[in-house]
């Protein structure tokens, strides 16, 4: 699979003796990220048997309690592991003071690992964080408190490389990524080859949206543009929808129009409110306008596939 998201927690504000507060492990081009880190967030990476070692970075949505309160601890144990890899962090500044505050006033080396934290500037749309296999944007979001989305997205800088075509030209291989970045080639006798010719176009990335607590964004496509998976808040039934504005948060029918604004192909939802006993009535309210809802069950795995655009859902 190329794109792997698993459900920690999806609770809302308060947990309780079997739900989680929020909390996704992502698996894209390889790495691995923690989004937002809610109480319980290591048991559960422990239950659905993911690898700390393999965690390459946080990003904390906002400094509410149930996204945040998992962290120090997570920290923590990541120092008795003996970690050594570098570990970035992304998150509010009120966040970082805390860990600054908390391990760093007697030590300027609390940790095994490095430790880079850097804040995230609320209200404001950016890359965040890049590779040349991935781009993370953040995005504000409409929450009681100042709050950022998270865009994740594949990419693919290099053409492919047509295998017939290296041996019908006899291409050396000094010149392959040459080609691969664009480049026309020339043979031996002087007669130029197009690259259009010689390669493929790179195949196109997935991309998958975290919209966190929330009130509906009416610019959200503007502010995350499409995507194939979008994770979005949907505290309440539609018959509540007028208490979604005051607390910051959103309506199942808000979550399925904002999977249409996005062109999702498929859409999570979770962060019910505790009031509600039957997660499939808020799931099928929101089927139907967006028939391709899913319910973001905690320990449930999320994979889906570049090539076909299937997603497999396992829980575990």
């Amino acid at each position: 699979m190329s794109l792997s998201l698993t459900i920690l927690g999806s609770s809302s504000a308060t947990p309780t003796a079997h739900l989680f507060p929020s909390s996704q492990w992502l698996e894209i081009q390889n790495q691995h990220f923690l989004i937002d880190c809610g109480e319980g967030a290591q048991m559960q990476i422990r239950k659905n048997k993911l690898s700390f070692a393999r965690l390459n970075a946080i990003f904390i949505s906002h400094a509410h309690g149930d996204h945040f309160f998992g962290l120090m601890g997570l920290l923590s144990s990541l120092d008795l592991m003996k970690r050594q890899k570098e570990l970035l962090l992304f998150a509010p500044q009120q966040i970082l003071d805390l860990i600054t505050s908390y391990f760093y006033t007697h030590t300027p080396d609390p940790f095994s690992y490095p430790l880079t934290m850097t804040p995230i500037q609320p209200g404001a749309t950016y890359v965040i964080y890049q590779t040349p296999y991935i781009r993370v944007i953040t995005f504000p979001l409409s929450h009681t408190i100042p709050c950022q989305g998270f865009a994740f997205e594949e990419l693919f800088p290099y053409r492919n490389i047509r295998p017939e075509k290296i041996k019908q030209y006899s291409i050396p291989v000094c010149d392959l990524m040459n080609i691969k970045k664009g480049s026309d080639w020339t043979d031996e006798n002087g007669r130029i080859i197009p690259n259009h010719e010689l390669t493929l176009p790179p195949p196109e990335g997935l991309k998958y949206v975290y919209c966190t607590d929330t009130a509906f964004v009416e610019t959200l496509r503007e502010l995350a543009g499409t995507c194939d998976l979008l994770y979005h808040e949907a505290t309440y039934k539609s018959s509540e929808r007028h208490m979604a504005p005051i607390t910051g948060h959103s309506t199942t029918i808000e979550a399925a129009r904002a999977a249409q604004m996005l062109q999702a192909r498929y859409l999570l939802i979770g962060h019910f409110s505790t009031r509600y006993k039957n997660s499939q009535e808020l799931v099928a309210e929101a089927r139907s306008l967006f028939p391709n809802t899913f319910f973001a069950r905690q320990n449930t795995r999320f994979a889906l596939d570049r090539k076909t655009r299937q997603l497999t859902i396992d829980e575990l």
